[in-house]
């Protein structure tokens, strides 16, 4: 999913753990969005795309104001701060309500004299399909920089990037907002071995990723012992799901789906994250067990 949770998977895929502050969304920046969304890309009101239409099952898991608070470790070390957070208002784009998530990563200051990280992402999801309509990246890596600004076309099956123009032929997300989709989804009544495919566009490419459940498992965390599912990313080659199930992700076995410890090896060593603090979760927590 780097900011970890979605940053573990992100750095996963490819080399991607850094970012410029940025302020929340305001009322503003909002019309400014959909101004340029309805005023260039977009028409006022979308067209329905042909794509199969997404059906839920359940309600959300989250709501606006969740916050889940991430400490990020390098082996035995702390290494830094992931945080993932619903913006507490529902805004309108293209005429949609919208959710509006948010990563955010920063570096311990210990590690901060060797590499510096500050990194966010915004993604704008509309309510009732979760469907991208826009996707900020900030990036501030140690010497590099950028800010990437990405919109999805539906009416046209398009994703714009700063590279260019890339066809859609499926639903496709944006990073973070997989990561939200995939807590949408009814993995409770998924046995092991399940395998769900979530196409991702990042660093103007789609990735064919799938989500494969593994099965159920306590685990002891700092905050306490929770009932988790189990689940690891996988990619697609050559129309088959691959991947040797290196990263893990546990999270609790109740209606709020949060992560409380994901584990990723790297080049060297390994990195992991663990949930530290939650507030403005939508459901009690009762996968808690103490």
């Amino acid at each position: 999913m780097s900011l970890l949770v979605i940053l573990l998977f992100t750095n996963w895929i490819a080399n991607f753990y850094g970012a410029c502050p940025a302020p929340l969304p305001s009322d503003q920046s909002i019309k400014a969005t959909k101004g340029a969304l309805t005023g260039c890309f977009y028409p006022d009101t979308p067209r329905k795309a042909d794509f199969p239409p997404r059906i839920f099952t359940k309600p959300a898991p989250f709501q606006p104001g969740e916050k889940l608070v991430f400490r990020v470790h390098y082996g035995w070390f702390n290494a830094g701060e992931a945080v993932f957070e619903v913006y507490p208002k529902i805004y309108t784009v293209r005429g949609l309500p919208c959710y509006v998530f948010r990563g955010s990563g920063k570096t311990a200051s210990a590690f901060e004299w060797f590499y510096k990280v500050r990194d966010y992402m915004d993604s704008y999801v509309d309510t009732a399909q979760l469907r991208t309509l826009l996707y900020y990246r900030w990036v501030n890596e140690g010497d590099f920089h950028f800010v990437d600004t990405v919109y999805f076309d539906y009416e046209h099956k398009e994703i714009r990037g700063r590279k260019g123009t890339f066809p859609m032929e499926t639903w496709t997300m944006d990073m973070l907002g997989a990561f939200y989709y995939a807590r949408r989804l009814d993995v409770h009544s998924m046995p092991p071995g399940t395998v769900v495919p979530i196409p991702v566009f990042l660093d103007d490419k789609i990735y064919d990723l799938g989500m494969k459940i593994l099965g159920k498992e306590v685990i002891k965390t700092d905050l306490g012992t929770f009932r988790c599912i189990k689940i690891t990313p996988l990619v697609v080659a050559e129309r088959v799901f691959r991947g040797r199930e290196e990263m893990i992700m546990w999270v609790t076995d109740d209606e709020n789906l949060i992560p409380v410890k994901i584990t990723s090896p790297i080049i060297v060593g390994s990195v992991s994250a663990t949930l530290k603090h939650y507030e403005g979760i939508k459901y009690p927590l009762t996968a808690k067990i103490k």
